[in-house]
């Protein structure tokens, strides 16, 4: 609509109504029938689609139709136009969780599962697998929590190849377990994991479980483990898994099936820390009987060691 600037005479002053001026003799601006009823049925149509009767006697008809449920409609999920946002819409997308949901078996992640918060739980292993990273419908940014509280493990997977990204690696899967939390959040052709459950995945926990090992701690302490035997002089000299970066600080020894220790006679085991270095831990092994202290070969033992 706009003002009638076509209707011949109808008197706009720079294009706008103006009051009729009897001391300066001009007229007042003509107000034509269409213009009139053109605009009180742009508001009608606003009051009717609102779902309100129009009613001659109300003045706020108009911003009870703006204010109303009926007017507008809430956008698709993931829609970035420039049209009105319904609290619907911005709930959805901003500031909450878009949804709950609990998990007790093997399942499918979808769509709807976008935004969503969800509880893992049970007590029997199962895989939760995630929603095409490769899916044009997954926009970026899209985000899916999880906290596991199944007292077995859950696996996390990707639908097709290595779709998540935990501190920089690309995975198939990923394990929680009881307690730990996950937000994945779809970056590109990924999903990257933030939470507890990528402290595992991350260089300040980075760890060998096996023998020999080690477990690396956010604060720069190292821990290592070696199994080996002792030689004839009753030393044992292994080399560690990882060099530690400034020096060991000490540790222990001990028979891997221990054995050693009758009535008659002991075997004894004692970190060398003088002689351990960086990347060797070195033990003593030592037989003590009544006939004295002597070295004691080919006894497995093992040795534990802790540095920075």
């Amino acid at each position: 609509m706009d003002y009638p600037k076509s209707v011949p005479s109808v008197g706009l002053v720079n294009g706008q109504f103006v009051d009729e001026d009897p001391v300066a003799g001009t007229p007042g601006s003509l107000i034509p029938a269409a213009w009139g009823n053109g605009v009180t049925q742009e508001i009608l149509s606003v009051v009717q689609a609102a779902g309100i009767a129009p009613n001659e006697a109300s003045n706020n008809q108009l911003l009870a139709a703006l204010r109303g449920s009926q007017l507008f409609t809430t956008a698709a999920q993931f829609n970035s136009g420039r049209s009105a946002a319904t609290t619907e819409f911005v709930q959805r997308a901003l500031g909450n969780y878009a949804n709950t949901r609990s998990i007790l078996s093997a399942t499918q992640l979808t769509l709807a599962d976008i935004g969503c918060s969800i509880g893992l739980g049970g007590n029997v292993a199962y895989t939760v697998t995630l929603p095409d990273a490769d899916d044009g419908a997954v926009p970026n940014g899209a985000t899916i929590s999880l906290h596991c509280r199944n007292s077995a493990p859950v696996t996390v997977a990707s639908k097709t190849g290595t779709q998540i990204s935990p501190q920089g690696a690309y995975l198939a899967s990923i394990v929680m377990g009881s307690g730990e939390s996950a937000n994945l959040v779809k970056e590109g052709r990924v999903w990257v994991v933030y939470g507890t459950a990528a402290l595992k995945h991350s260089s300040s926990f980075a760890a060998r479980i096996d023998s020999p090992g080690y477990q690396k701690l956010p604060s720069g302490l190292i821990l290592q483990w070696v199994v080996g035997a002792s030689d004839a002089s009753g030393n044992m000299s292994l080399s560690l898994p990882l060099r530690f970066p400034v020096a060991i600080l000490g540790g222990i020894a001990n028979e891997a099936n221990p054995a050693g220790w009758s009535a008659s006679n002991a075997t004894v085991w004692a970190l060398d820390l003088g002689a351990s270095t960086t990347t060797v831990a070195v033990a003593r092994v030592r037989n003590i009987d009544p006939s004295g202290i002597k070295p004691s070969s080919g006894i497995s033992g093992r040795i534990l060691v802790w540095g920075y």
